[in-house]
């Protein structure tokens, strides 16, 4: 099928009779302009009639200024989590009239093509660019917002650490802990895991067994998680629990539970983290930890739009909020 080619001003101006100047400054409503009225509805009428959009990033560069704001995601793999916040953003973005662009990096250097193609406004970074980037966008003059997730790994993780609480809360005293050697995963399995270990030594516990389920969460092997944990819970000092670095490990947990002869919550109990949508339908349910994202995308709206308006900026976010849901399989 042959594309339907896009109307342009030369089209309206053609149809109304006048020049491309002046359905420019009819459309743009251009102040210091005197068009005759008459003219003016002729311009309007002829767009009407051909369902002329003027196109916006023509109109951005006339007007100095473009109405695209453009979201880098540094490696942060999508889930509910980011889910919400692309959600809440796009909906806080859209109510000012501009629209959110999300780009997903695979190569830091790639930044450069995208930014040939737009001109956005203003660009927010989900986690730390790296040096080359920043100068990049300082180059183009686009303003930039910089997230607070995930940038300290050494502070401790308020999740986990309910995570922690929660299993000895219920009696258990020797843990296991799921992790993953995911690269773009490593801001957050750092800071997790080492408050597992950190919580579990303030609560009196035993160190932490840790197992990592490799680099690529998708392709969890159940088998070989199946032999770890009939190893941990058949020692001397079995596991009798198990915190996960997220839901997509501790579903691979309770799959893998049965094979190992175990059966959860009874002989082993099992908390995840991020509270995924499929965390309530594992059987049994997954008892996790949900991450207050709306908040925190609030927030990063809030800094967004200081930036955007040439306010000062409010101070990085504090603390996110964590939520226990408590289902069945601890």
């Amino acid at each position: 099928m042959t594309p339907t080619r896009r109307v342009t001003s030369s089209d309206v101006a053609r149809e109304a009779g006048v020049s491309r100047a002046t359905v420019s400054y009819v459309l743009n409503n251009t102040p210091r302009q005197s068009i005759p009225e008459s003219t003016r509805q002729r311009v309007l009428a002829a767009a009407q009639e051909l369902n002329y959009t003027p196109h916006a990033a023509a109109r951005a560069l006339r007007a100095g200024e473009s109405n695209l704001v453009l979201f880098i995601n540094t490696g942060v793999p999508y889930g509910v989590n980011l889910s919400v916040l692309l959600d809440t953003l796009t909906a806080e973005v859209s109510a000012t009239g501009r629209s959110l662009v999300i780009w997903q990096q695979r190569d830091p250097a790639d930044l450069a093509t995208t930014l040939a193609h737009l001109q956005p406004r203003l660009a927010i970074a989900l986690g730390e660019l790296d040096d080359t980037q920043r100068a990049l966008l300082a180059q183009a003059r686009i303003p930039t917002v910089e997230t607070d997730l995930g940038r300290d790994p050494v502070s401790p993780d308020v999740g986990t650490a309910l995570q922690i609480q929660h299993l000895a809360g219920h009696g258990h005293r020797r843990l296991g802990y799921l992790t993953t050697s995911q690269p773009e995963l490593e801001r957050f399995t750092v800071p997790r895991l080492a408050t597992a270990r950190s919580t579990a030594l303030e609560l009196g516990l035993t160190r932490p067994l840790v197992y990592d389920v490799g680099p690529h969460l998708p392709e969890v092997s159940v088998d070989a998680l199946a032999s770890v944990l009939r190893d941990w819970t058949g020692g001397a000092e079995p596991v009798t629990a198990v915190a996960c670095y997220n839901d997509i490990c501790a579903a691979a947990c309770i799959a893998a539970a049965p094979r190992a002869g175990l059966e959860i919550p009874g002989d082993l109990a099992v908390i995840g983290m991020d509270d995924e949508t499929m965390s309530a339908f594992t059987r049994p349910a997954l008892t996790t930890i949900r991450l207050d994202m709306i908040s925190f995308a609030e927030h990063l709206w809030e800094r967004t739009s200081a930036a955007l308006e040439n306010r000062p900026e409010p101070g990085l976010f504090s603390s996110m909020s964590f939520t226990l849901v408590e289902r069945a399989s601890v």
